[in-house]
This record gives structure tokens, C-alpha cells and sequence, in this order.
């Protein structure tokens, strides 16, 4: 807007009620925004610690032996084995904790009801002995019927809320026959392999088994021999067992 005044041209600079009409003018053009929303933006919050603890928690679930940061309890091969009127079972000493050996002369393998039953144990020292307490009780209860015993203790073990808790694997041998037990209700006999019965448990018991496997179809080795070739095998690929073995046995006449 500009008016002429002494022969000069003068601009004037628009009135603010214009500016005010003006600014109007445009925010009608704006589309409505709900006034319960803001108008900075959404921030967007990422959950990473809790996923975290989330995850770490379920594989303490997943792996009941762990002790946190990679450290998990592996120190066991036992191995038994029947052939002819012998049945010897045979376990390492080897105790690790992580990367560190805790103790080599452990001992794995407990006589039971008289000494007329092996039992041997992978897993938690303390849960092992609790579950031989209650097998012992079986035993006594069932007159040394060692499958009855075997059936009952799985089931108790499968069903009691205490007994769920405890992490531990058994194998359990009179003269005759043997049995491996588990957690999850297991009560699991062997097949016969050649003339005989071989089980195995633990961190080193594959390695025994295959050895024991192959000694007994292609030799006459007794199950004495057997057992100590076989934990020497395994002693030597399994870094979680040692040759620090013991070794019980049943013989038939006893």
C-alpha cells in the first residue's frame, strides 16, 4: 500500500489486522488435529533390558544345571555291564565346574539294599543321594524287587512337586537286569547287545557305549575288562572325565 506525499512515494507496511486475517485465512486451510494427541511426535520405546532378563531366564529354565554365565556342572561317565554271571558298573571321579576341575576322585557308584544292588548317578551330588535315600525305601518296601522299585521311584519322582525339582539321572543293577531312570518318568531297559546288557550315562557315556558296543560283539572279554577299556576310551575323548574309576561288581552267586 503506498500514498504520495511532497512528491515521494511512501510505502506503508500492512496493518496487522491483515496479518491477523491473513494468518486466519491460512490456518482454515490446515486440517483439524484431535486435541487429545500432541502435536510432537510419538516417541518409540524399545524393551531391550527386559528382553534380556526374559531370555537369560528361560535358559535357566531350559538347563536346570546352570550356574550362570556359560558355567554348567558336567563331570560324569558311568557305564554297566552284564555278561555271563557279572554285572559291574564303573563310573570316573572328574568333578568340573566350568572350566575348572574340582575334584578327580569323586565317587559316583553306591551298593544298596545289603549290597546286593549298584547304583550309579549323573548329575547333582545332593539330588542323587536323595533320590538313593528314597530307592533304598523302595527296595525295602518291595522285598529287593528291583524293577517294582525302579517303577515306583520314577513315579514318585514324575509326580511329587519336591521330587520334580531334583536333577539327576540313575542307572540301578541287581545280578540279572538293570534300568535306567529320569525325571521325566523314564524307567528304560536296556536291549541285549550280543550276550549280554550295556547301559550308559553322563557327559562321556556315548564314548563308553560305542567302545562297550564293540568289545562285546567282537570279543570274549569278561565284563570287567570291558568296563575298563571302555572308560578309558571315553576318559580319553571326554574332556569332563578322567580315568580315576571306580569299579563295583555283582557275581551272580552272590
Amino acid at each position: 500500500m503506498a500514498r504520495v506525499k511532497n512528491g515521494r512515494k511512501q510505502v506503508l507496511s500492512a496493518s496487522p489486522r491483515n496479518d491477523n486475517q491473513k494468518s486466519k485465512g491460512n490456518s482454515k486451510t490446515k486440517p483439524p488435529q484431535p486435541q487429545n494427541q500432541p502435536n510432537t511426535p510419538t516417541a518409540i520405546y524399545c524393551p531391550v533390558r527386559p528382553m534380556r532378563k526374559n531370555i537369560a531366564k528361560t535358559d535357566r529354565n531350559v538347563h536346570p544345571l546352570d550356574l550362570g554365565e556359560g558355567r554348567r556342572v558336567r563331570s560324569t561317565t558311568v557305564i554297566c555291564v552284564r555278561r555271563g554271571d557279572s554285572m559291574v558298573m564303573a563310573a570316573d571321579g572328574q568333578v568340573t565346574l566350568g572350566s575348572t576341575v574340582m575334584k578327580h576322585s569323586a565317587k559316583k557308584i553306591r551298593r544298596l539294599y545289603n549290597e546286593k544292588i549298584l547304583a550309579g548317578f549323573a548329575g547333582s551330588t545332593a539330588d542323587a543321594f536323595s533320590l538313593f535315600t528314597r530307592f533304598e525305601a523302595k527296595l525295602e518296601q518291595y522285598g529287593g524287587n528291583l524293577g517294582r522299585s525302579a517303577v515306583e521311584l520314577a513315579k514318585d519322582w514324575r509326580t511329587d512337586k519336591l521330587l520334580r525339582q531334583l536333577q539327576a539321572l540313575l542307572i540301578v543293577a541287581d545280578t540279572k537286569q538293570m534300568f535306567l531312570l529320569s525325571g521325566d518318568g523314564d524307567v528304560i531297559e536296556p536291549d541285549a547287545v550280543g550276550d549280554g546288557l550295556i547301559a550308559t550315562i553322563g557327559s562321556g557315556g556315548s564314548f563308553a557305549l560305542a567302545a562297550a558296543t564293540a568289545l562285546m560283539e567282537n570279543t570274549q572279554m569278561t565284563a570287567r575288562e570291558i568296563v575298563e577299556r571302555s572308560m578309558k576310551i571315553a576318559a580319553e575323548i571326554c574332556i569332563y572325565s578322567n580315568q580315576s574309576v571306580t569299579i563295583e561288581e555283582l557275581k551272580a552267586a552272590e
